[in-house]
């Protein structure tokens, strides 16, 4: 073959026009071929415009900066991700390894708890099993290397025990809260340490918090009291100074399913109302030691369970703007299981908003009403057990009843399904919920099982990974790439 008459550069853009696919196939017509398309700016180039700007994770990064890998590495990492995520969405993905482990060997005991920490190479994960013996409950709290047979590498058991929340931030890997018979533990996973007996380090013990656990971010603590459902933020640095974020409409304040908690602001989604409420005066420690929203939304109706999480976006900030927020919502009803459908809600971000300015009544990040985007059949049998999810990167996953399709009416199965929540576009119209009606089925089923063993899961999409808890105090973990 003639060599090119084009100059590189100009074969250079013409590549931006070209499937990876195509090439692939490209660079084994010539050597002239193949030596353009090992140039670090042509992996580059394909990595942002295939991958990252398409909010598809990398996996196998390992905290690498991209900037300092080369041409290959950048190959690799392209063709790692996208086969991440061609198994990821489809039908159903076929997990590439499956591994089962037991927590602990008691018959009375079931996972009540698991999940990812973040960073660190995305490799350890965290559970909790209830161990419950002649009336007595013994919580064993674990962590596991994934990386090495599924190892434990740090253990606590603890009679008094009142939950636990990892550190979100990927920065402060490793550093859990709990609530313990002593107060708000916060620990330090050592991950050198020989015995896992002695593995998790404590840092700080506020004594004086007698409150349960629910959001732990970098260093500020979100708390409830378990009685009257009172909501407390305060930081590590200083745990003696906390506000209490509470909505007037109430005298006895509406039960906090889940939150997001940020520097600036937290968004807290109770049974009743989605409230947004500005940190500015408790970062600076100044004002009174009440906090009330500046933004209420009330749900349609009672929420039974709820997840919150960031929609991804590779451009997470244009114009200071924050990134909205994807809310997946099961609604309660009369009866003693929740209704047969999740909801696909978005929080989106208010484009008046000026990041540099106090947020406030006239100055917020969001909008008050969050829009629907889905609604999904997932049906509950009666008193069976189920749990959803939402990653980092828009997956949301959940185990529900529907089996049908698979073991015909059967009382007993359970399904792993999930869909790919894409980005949603500002200037979305609100839908009414009673106008929408099931309107999508999960575009995923994972895994299917006969009995209703599965009680709770979490997801590593950046690594592709599933973990689920069961009721036999099991851990399985399905990998996709």
């Amino acid at each position: 073959m003639a060599i090119p008459a084009l100059p590189t550069d100009i074969i250079l853009v013409i590549f931006k026009y070209i499937s990876v696919k195509d090439l692939m196939k490209l660079r084994q017509t010539c050597k002239e071929f193949l030596e353009i398309t090992q140039l670090r700016s042509v992996w580059h180039e394909l990595l942002q415009s295939e991958v990252l700007q398409r909010n598809i994770p990398i996996p196998r990064l390992a905290g690498r900066d991209l900037e300092t890998l080369t041409s290959k590495q950048l190959e690799s990492c392209l063709a790692d991700a996208l086969r991440l995520r061609r198994n990821w969405i489809a039908p159903s993905p076929a997990p590439v390894r499956s591994s089962t482990f037991k927590t602990v060997n008691d018959p009375q005991s079931q996972v009540v708890a698991v999940v990812f920490l973040p960073g660190r190479g995305h490799r350890w994960l965290m559970s909790l099993t209830l161990t419950t013996a002649d009336g007595h409950r013994t919580y064993t709290l674990q962590c596991w290397d994934l990386a090495n047979s599924s190892a434990c590498i740090a253990r606590r058991a603890l009679t008094v025990f009142r939950g636990f929340r990892i550190n979100t931030d990927a920065v402060h890997a490793g550093i859990v809260a709990l609530r313990s018979s002593i107060g708000i533990e916060i620990v330090e996973i050592d991950f050198l340490a020989t015995d896992p007996d002695a593995a998790f380090v404590t840092l700080q013990v506020l004594e004086d918090v007698p409150e349960s656990l629910l959001v732990f971010s970098t260093s500020t603590l979100l708390t409830k009291f378990d009685d009257t459902r009172r909501l407390h933020i305060r930081t590590t640095e200083h745990p003696e100074f906390s506000v209490e974020l509470q909505n007037p409409s109430y005298i006895v304040q509406k039960e906090c399913l889940d939150a997001i908690v940020c520097e600036k602001y937290a968004v807290v989604a109770r049974t009743a109302t989605l409230e947004f409420y500005s940190l500015s005066s408790f970062r600076t420690g100044t004002g009174a030691r009440v906090i009330e929203p500046i933004a209420v939304h009330t749900w349609q109706w009672r929420l039974d369970s709820v997840s919150l999480a960031y929609q991804p976006s590779w451009d997470a900030t244009p114009h200071g703007l924050e990134p909205p927020i994807n809310i997946l919502v099961r609604y309660a009803s009369l009866f003693p299981w929740p209704v047969n459908a999740l909801h696909h809600y978005v929080l989106p971000c208010d484009e008046s908003y000026v990041a540099r300015e106090t947020i406030g009544a006239n100055n917020r990040p969001y909008l008050t009403e969050p829009v629907v985007i889905r609604t999904f059949a997932s049906p509950i049998r009666l008193f069976a057990r189920w749990d959803m999810v939402l990653g980092a990167y828009g997956t949301a996953l959940w185990i529900d009843s529907h089996t049908e399709d698979y073991f015909d009416h059967a009382v007993e199965g359970q399904r792993l399904a999930g869909t790919l929540f894409t980005v949603v576009e500002p200037g979305v119209e609100v839908v009414p919920l009673n106008d929408q009606g099931v309107s999508a089925a999960a575009s995923m089923v994972y895994q299917v099982r006969e009995d209703d063993g599965w009680i709770r899961i979490a997801v590593d999409e950046g690594e592709g990974k599933i973990a689920v808890g069961t009721s036999a105090a099991e851990i399985t973990i399905l990998e996709y790439i």
